[in-house]
């Protein structure tokens, strides 16, 4: 739930509410006194001198650009990265969102159905597909940074957020070097560096294995699927933090027909290839995984508040 607050940052914006806060920053509700428009702003949080160079001041700028490069209905859009002026603190200008995270949803309800699960994951393999296109890895796919968005009439709208660690291996071929915001060449997160959540890592990310791709992402968002099927993911039992970086490592994930039954032989085929431990073997990126899921969608991925249900542990599509 939203805390009402008042105050401005800069003369720009005038501060409404707080709508969540993280390791890194606070996001907040605020109105550009310019245009009048109602934007979102992620705040870095400041600790004593802030050092340009700081990792994550440098992270945190890497997602403006990142995000700010990607055109895409399911990504979160970013419109600009500003300066704190009392503090030089960076903050991002984003849409304002009105819903939830998908972790949001399962805490509040549980497994979902297979239908309503697959339209999740293909409206997200959508946002993750235009990031592929255009040589981003997120490295952070999960379902607290997948964002169900209300629109207007009831629709959903999944968004992918929180680019923040994601790498970048290439610049896009179609944007200029000076157009608006663009993805910087080089990453800023280090070979070796576990930077992730690790109930949803790929079991490259676990190895710190050099050349991190797309294929990573479609690992995470399959042990994502496997979360909104089950109730929870496949290693949430493992206690120990360097038996469960094994477990991911070395184990492949469990069948979701032994967690639920309910799930057609097709949705757990689909899964066990997305999530194969030798990443050659899993589909190259996320367009190669949506053109799995979407056959299995015949009345297609679009999704309405009324959807959002929990499935009672019995509900197939």
């Amino acid at each position: 739930m939203a805390t009402r607050i008042e105050g401005r940052i800069g003369d720009h914006y005038q501060l409404s509410a707080v709508l969540g806060r993280g390791a890194m920053g606070t996001v907040y509700a605020a109105k550009d006194l310019r245009t009048g428009k109602r934007v979102a702003l992620k705040a870095l949080h400041v600790r004593g001198f802030l050092d340009p160079r700081d990792p994550d001041v440098l992270r945190f700028e890497q997602e403006a650009r990142i995000a700010g490069s990607l055109a895409s209905e399911h990504i979160a859009q970013v419109f600009d990265i500003e300066r704190d002026p009392e503090t030089e603190a960076p903050f991002l200008v984003m849409e304002l969102l009105r819903g939830e995270d998908l972790q949001s949803l399962l805490d509040r309800v549980g497994p979902l159905s297979v239908d309503v699960a697959l339209r999740i994951a293909a409206q997200a393999a959508r946002g993750l597909a235009a990031a592929h296109a255009a040589g981003v890895v997120h490295r952070d796919v999960k379902p607290g940074n997948l964002y169900l968005a209300r629109q207007h009439g009831g629709e959903i709208v999944v968004k992918v957020l929180d680019f923040g660690i994601a790498k970048i291996r290439r610049l896009p071929v179609d944007l200029s070097a000076g157009a608006g915001l663009t993805a910087p060449q080089a990453s800023m997160t280090a070979t070796g560096q576990l930077l992730g959540s690790p109930l949803y890592m790929s079991p490259e990310q676990v190895d710190g294995a050099k050349g991190l791709d797309a294929r990573s992402d479609v690992f995470s968002l399959a042990v994502t699927l496997y979360a909104m099927l089950a109730g929870r993911p496949p290693h949430a039992d493992v206690k120990s933090f360097p038996m469960l970086l094994t477990r991911i490592s070395t184990t492949p994930m469990p069948r979701i027909r032994a967690a639920a039954p309910w799930v057609s032989p097709e949705v757990e085929a689909l899964l066990d290839h997305a999530a194969q431990l030798d990443r050659e073997a899993r589909f190259p990126n996320a367009a190669g995984l949506l053109d799995a899921i979407e056959p299995l969608l015949p009345a297609g991925a679009a999704l309405r508040e009324e959807l959002l249900v929990g499935c009672g542990g019995n509900s197939g599509p």
